[in-house]
């Protein structure tokens, strides 16, 4: 059984962990079927500590298990309801098998799902501890496994934003899958921009989402007279650079992701205070204000749009330890071609 884990401070340096041993009462093991890889576990790795990211799935001092999103099959269990051959869709370790233990499930957990009760997840949030059936409502696994939580970021993204008092939407790190889904959902209520890489604005631009796209060095190009800053690059100068260059016209700015996790945030910065989006916490909000079938019928008809839009995509697949694990540091070094989806499988 193989499970890789980041070396903490040098995240494309992997190792592979031993055998977690045997199942203990109530505890259940699950074969990862297969999982997604995007610029969202890399935020996951570079906020480990800060975001207890590295508490859902202990490892030894030094190291820490990069959560991922995707599949998993029963193939041993010590859990009472849950059945050898059960598949559900949720966050795993990145790794071959998962060890946890099934607690708020009903009598057919096959049918509504379960939550990890396991102590070391105790008091993170629920949405990450949530294990739902295998289901085809989705589409496709691999479009589920690399768009399912990344899209209900962008719908929670855009919800925000269609609320605020802006014209124009300002997203950095623009080919990332998390911007595309806010800049598919905005275009047409607010003008939506994007900054990228000069080696990503032509894909960018061929998606359609976007009214413009610039190269991070001309931030002072962007039009609009009252303009959010949604930043999924965590990259200090680039912020900077939007603060200090857009000047008065810069109403809002909120903090997503860390795709250029190696140049620190900065702290002071003229005009509006960034604020910190975490997405859990807004869903938990949404759900009270519209009810758990209020927010999953609002998700499933943004997703079903923008699925229909994803001709773009190409999805490639990789396994065992060592192709993973090139896969793995190249995202990290930002090598990864926004066009592809990667499913791996340990």
């Amino acid at each position: 059984m193989t499970i890789l884990a980041a070396r903490v401070g040098a995240l494309a340096n992997t190792t592979a962990l031993p055998d977690p041993g045997a199942l203990g009462d109530g505890e259940v093991r699950f074969a990862v079927e297969h999982f997604a890889l995007t610029a969202n576990n890399v935020t996951y790795a570079v906020h480990g500590e800060d975001f207890a990211y590295w508490r859902f799935f202990p490892a030894p001092d030094g190291y820490g298990i990069v959560p991922v999103w995707g599949f998993g099959r029963v193939i041993e269990s010590r859990a009472a309801g849950m059945t050898e051959g059960e598949r559900y869709f949720g966050y795993w370790p990145m790794g071959a098998q998962a060890v946890l233990t099934p607690v708020q499930m009903s009598a057919k957990p096959s049918t509504l799902g379960f939550t990890d009760g396991a102590v070391h997840r105790a008091g993170l949030p629920p949405f990450y501890n949530r294990y739902n059936p295998a289901s085809p409502a989705w589409g496709d696994e691999a479009l589920q496994c690399l768009f399912r939580p990344l899209y209900t970021t962008s719908f929670l993204i855009d919800c925000l934003m269609a609320t605020r008092p802006v014209d124009t939407l300002l997203l950095s790190s623009a080919s990332s899958k998390t911007a595309l889904g806010v800049a598919q959902s905005a275009k047409g209520r607010q003008t939506v921009v994007g900054l990228t890489s000069p080696a990503n604005r032509a894909f960018c631009l061929n998606t359609g989402y976007y009214d413009h796209v610039f190269t991070y060095d001309e931030v002072a190009q962007v039009p609009g007279t009252a303009i959010a800053f949604i930043d999924f690059s965590g990259h200090g100068g680039i912020r900077s650079d939007v603060h200090a260059l857009l000047g008065g016209r810069l109403k809002e700015s909120h903090v997503v992701g860390d795709t250029h996790w190696q140049t620190p945030n900065v702290a002071a910065l003229p005009g509006p205070v960034p604020q910190l989006f975490f997405a859990p916490t807004v869903a938990q909000d949404r759900v009270a204000e519209w009810g758990p079938a209020g927010f999953e019928q609002r998700l499933g008809t943004s997703w079903g749009r923008f699925a229909a839009t994803l001709g773009w995509l190409r999805i490639e697949r990789v396994s065992g330890d060592m192709h993973v694990a090139a896969a793995w540091a190249a995202l990290v070094e930002g090598h990864i071609d926004p066009a592809a989806g990667i499913i791996a499988r340990l």
